[in-house]
């Protein structure tokens, strides 16, 4: 099984280990996460990305725990 990728606390390099997911699509997630804090669940992070991976994909290869509550960038880090 893969390591799963902590979406709430990686950075652009990691981010990029998830189908789909190129600079474009790691800016639009740093970007919601320094405006809006932990990315919730793969619905969520499917829609910041435009629909482009599918949220079964992404329910397999990532990790949305926040982990210590907040993201570095994140609101009030």
């Amino acid at each position: 099984m893969p390591t799963k990728v902590r979406v709430n606390l990686a950075n652009p390099l990691e981010l990029q280990e998830l189908p789909g997911v190129g600079p474009r699509q790691v800016e639009a997630i740093l970007k919601f996460r320094a405006e809006h804090g932990p990315i919730q669940d793969e619905r969520q992070l499917a829609a910041i990305l435009g629909g482009q991976a599918g949220a079964a994909t992404l329910r397999e290869l990532a990790d949305f725990s926040p982990a210590d509550a907040t993201a570095p960038e994140a609101p009030g880090a």
